[in-house]
């Protein structure tokens, strides 16, 4: 749960940065839209962690997987319909939003490395 935790602070503070970087930059959309850029990242992060960290109990592999395919076919749709909702408010400011998400992503790496 440590792990969770700092990766998913991570990746807000990360849209926190990019936000006002790129607020800054180019106005107070590109800072909203880099800002939903890590909300994209962080919402399936969160999903998937609340779906599989309370089912580590659980010693029968069949379980665990189950619980895991579950998860990251709910992080798929979640992320799906994130970017389909950034699309919509977002359309112009497009390139914001994926570089924070991008970003945001690369939380993950980080906080393998860091960690280990």
């Amino acid at each position: 749960m440590r792990l969770a935790g700092a990766i998913l602070g991570g990746q807000f503070l990360t849209g926190l940065v990019f936000a006002a970087v790129f607020g800054a930059l180019d106005g107070t959309r590109s800072g909203m839209a880099a800002f939903f850029g890590a909300i994209v990242a962080i919402l399936p992060g969160l999903w998937m962690a609340l779906w599989m960290l309370p089912r580590r109990a659980e010693v029968r592999a069949s379980a665990m997987a189950r619980a895991f395919y579950f998860g990251e076919l709910g992080k798929l749709g979640l992320t799906v319909g994130l970017f389909f909702a950034a699309a919509l408010l977002f359309g112009q400011q497009f390139l914001p939003l994926l570089v924070t998400y991008v970003a945001c992503l690369v939380c993950y790496w980080l906080g393998l490395i860091l960690t280990r």
